[in-house]
């Protein structure tokens, strides 16, 4: 009878608040908000209530059968899903107040919060019992009153929620992100008593500490998890992310207060002050209102000592279901990786130095604050938080920390008698300092790791979306053809950009050049002006910002092989296998393209004549002289008779007689049709040798011209390139007027 009248209960505050939502929508429009609000606070209020009245039947109960104030074993365990899965509906509810734009939570009240609550008011006379025990229906009961509250105000919203969003009507995109999600979600919120209460404690054999298998098991699990979490949720966005997490650690912070109840905290020997206890909750904390220096101290202090707890637990009981292990290795887990995964996905910034000092001075302030308590609370029962006022750390180091021990302070405050180790107690906070601090560094690699990782995933994806691309442009065609059949023997330069990093400056910017094939093209610019920037781009060493190349036709970054193929690249650093000889080097260039055994025969013949190397040829490189590697360099970059021919700086090094041969293999090399690319701050050469040049000046094209233009109007290269660079536009010099007067000078001189 009592059951039914609180059947009666939940349906009419369920009616009620139903009655009130839907009957007063158009009235409180635009406050819709605070009353969910306000709604999910009295909600929590009557949640935690509940949760903390006093320790539930649940936790007695061992292997179904033992100590359950159930007689039948299957509605035992019905019973226990249905109340842990409450669990994870009550928390589905109160965040999907706070995070309604997330489609995973609003399909979590639907189709998961919605039928637990019908069934929860269906099997109330099964559940509560496992809250309360066998008399749970014995008069009046003031958390079977709350329970009922809590079951109602469930039901009412995911009514709410299930009638707003279209009833059964669901996408097969929200579906499996539910399917996806459901397991985690529930494991996340499972009372630590469930295993012991379904499949008993387990046998002693199966312990969990001194490194044995199960321990290791455990050990390696919390290595595997936050890598999962972190590689399945980085690209995902921040808000889904940020409301994941939340539910997460809000579950799991349930989970682990279970042991607490109104009467513990009346105790303060059995308050939540360890250090990984404090962890359960300061991470939802963190996550929740976005507090910096909290958790960048949980971040280098909770997270290493959790580190440490779990290599080295403190737990006597060795059976491996007991709700005590499965309580102590879900709070472990929280407080080791659930830090490094907020920051792993972009949650916190990564830490500096100002903030490992700000967690040294939260972690001084926390452990000034647990050696008082400790020396305080002594007097009432053992306290020993942190494990700073007994030796069970000192123990594990050997004598010589237990001696340290020895040196006590002890003095009396009334009738409270306070003891301190100050030796041993100032060593402990100094060598976990430092501790942190080399945790810091294993932080950091991980994360270079991590980078590496995401930045070859970034760059995969990209070259899948441009073979997409690409195939659809050639429109059935090979991917070795030209995308660009008009620009078959050109080099195409379109609004090209280049930014390093994060920087806001551009090393190039807006950048159009067009080169056509027979044509020797000198590129003239300062230092740093963006020529290496620009060339690099062209051969693929870099990728680039925006813009497009176009290299005979293929695309640099969607055919970049094939670009590639285009190209001979002379840069103004070489760096050669010098182990190898020289033979031996341009024969391997020659096998990367494909060069047939009889060309690469006569071409490298052709230029050991040519550079006079026919006596060092067959030597290993090292022993070259810097121009004979740069002839090196040179040969490699023509084995296989590029369309394009870049050079940048490539005289540098080299003796009269080569840097005539190279710029008549130049000039042989544009006869052909081809394209020689030239950079150079020797003025002169380019002079003679281009037929058109470009200059740049900070990232940018400043002028452009046909050296045969500038012999018209009679203007020296030289002129011209220094009025550019210094912003002078008048350029009258004429190159005759000036050899006429220096002519007269010399005679008189001569006369």
């Amino acid at each position: 009878m009592i059951a039914i009248a609180y059947w009666g209960i939940i349906v009419a505050v369920c009616s009620l608040l139903l009655g009130l939502v839907f009957g007063l929508r158009k009235k409180v429009e635009g406050k819709e908000n605070l009353i969910f609000k306000i709604f999910a606070f009295v909600f929590i209020a009557i949640f935690s209530i509940r949760f903390l009245w006093g320790q539930e039947a649940l936790s007695m109960i061992i292997g179904v059968t033992h100590g359950s104030p159930i007689y039948s074993g299957f509605l035992t365990v019905m019973a226990i899903i249905l109340f842990w899965f409450l669990h994870t509906a009550f928390l589905a509810v109160v965040l999907h107040i706070f995070f309604k734009d997330q489609k995973w939570l609003t399909t979590l009240v639907k189709f998961f919060a919605l039928p637990v609550y019908i069934l929860s008011l269906a099997f109330l006379s099964v559940i509560y019992p496992i809250v309360a025990g066998r008399w749970a229906f014995v008069g009046f009961n003031v958390r079977l009153m709350f329970f009922s509250f809590e079951i109602a105000m469930g039901l009412a919203y995911s009514v709410y929620v299930f009638v707003k969003n279209d009833g059964l009507k669901t996408t097969k995109k929200e579906m499996k992100v539910f399917g996806i999600l459901i397991a985690p979600l529930i494991f996340a919120t499972m009372p630590a008593s469930i295993p012991q209460a379904i499949l008993g404690i387990g046998s002693v054999l199966e312990k969990v500490k001194d490194l044995t298998l199960y321990h290791r098991i455990l050990l390696y699990l919390a290595i595997i998890i936050p890598f999962v979490m972190v590689f399945s949720l980085r690209n995902k966005d921040k808000k889904f992310v940020k409301s994941l997490l939340v539910f997460l650690t809000l579950g799991t912070m349930i989970t682990f207060s279970r042991n607490y109840t109104f009467e513990t905290f009346i105790q303060p020997i059995s308050w939540p002050l360890h250090l990984c206890n404090t962890a359960m909750y300061l991470v939802p904390l963190c996550l929740i209102f976005k507090l910096n220096k909290l958790f960048y101290f949980t971040l280098f202090i909770n997270v290493f000592g959790a580190f440490i707890a779990m290599i080295m637990p403190n737990y006597t009981a060795t059976f491996i279901f007991q709700s005590r292990i499965v309580g102590f290795w879900v709070n472990h887990y929280i407080a080791f990786f659930m830090p490094i995964v907020m920051v792993a996905l972009g949650i916190y910034e990564r830490p500096k130095l100002k903030q490992f000092l700000h967690s040294m001075v939260g972690f001084f302030m926390y452990f000034a604050l647990v050696l008082i308590l400790n020396a305080w609370f002594s007097n009432y029962g053992t306290c020993d938080f942190f494990f700073i006022n007994s030796d069970y750390v000192a123990s594990k180091l050997g004598n010589w920390a237990e001696k340290l021990r020895d040196i006590v302070v002890s003095f009396n405050i009334g009738s409270l008698k306070f003891t301190f180790y100050p030796l041993y107690q100032a060593l402990f906070f100094f060598v976990y300092c430092l501790l942190g601090l080399g945790v810091w560094f294993v932080y950091e690699q991980f994360f270079v790791i991590a980078d590496a990782h995401h930045d070859m995933q970034n760059r995969r994806k990209k070259i899948k979306a441009d073979e997409l691309a690409l195939m659809s442009q050639l429109n059935g065609r090979s991917i070795e053809e030209p995308m660009e059949m008009e620009n078959i023997n050109k080099l195409v330069i379109k609004d090209l950009c280049k930014r390093y990093g994060k920087s806001e400056v551009y090393a190039v910017k807006n950048a159009n050049m067009e080169v056509f094939g027979g044509e020797i093209f000198g590129f003239l610019g300062p230092n740093g002006a963006g020529k290496s920037t620009i060339i690099k781009s062209i051969v693929g060493i870099q990728p680039y910002t925006s813009g497009s190349i176009n290299v005979c036709g293929y695309d640099a970054q969607k055919q970049a092989v094939m670009a590639k193929r285009q190209i001979g690249f002379v840069p103004d650093h070489y760096a050669l296998y010098e182990k190898l000889t020289g033979r031996e080097y341009i024969n391997y260039i020659a096998d990367l393209y494909d060069v047939s055994l009889e060309d690469r025969n006569e071409r490298i013949n052709k230029y050991v004549e040519l550079f006079e190397l026919q006596g060092a040829i067959d030597k290993q490189i090292k022993t070259y002289s810097h121009g004979m590697k740069q002839k090196i360099t040179i040969m490699s970059a023509l084995v296989h008779e590029p369309k394009i021919w870049i050079l940048d700086e490539p005289l540098t090094g080299l003796d009269p007689n080569s840097i005539y041969q190279v710029k008549e293999c130049m000039k042989e090399h544009a006869k052909k049709g081809n394209i020689v690319f030239f950079s150079s701050h020797i003025i002169d050469v380019v002079e003679k040798i281009c037929d058109r040049i470009t200059i740049i000046k900070k990232g940018e094209i400043q002028a452009s011209t046909t050296i045969k233009e500038l012999e018209e109007k009679g203007v020296l290269l030289e002129d011209f390139y220094l009025n550019i660079i210094n912003g002078n536009t008048n350029m009258s010099s004429n190159k005759k007027e000036k050899k006429e007067k220096k002519q007269p000078k010399t005679k008189k001189k001569e006369a």
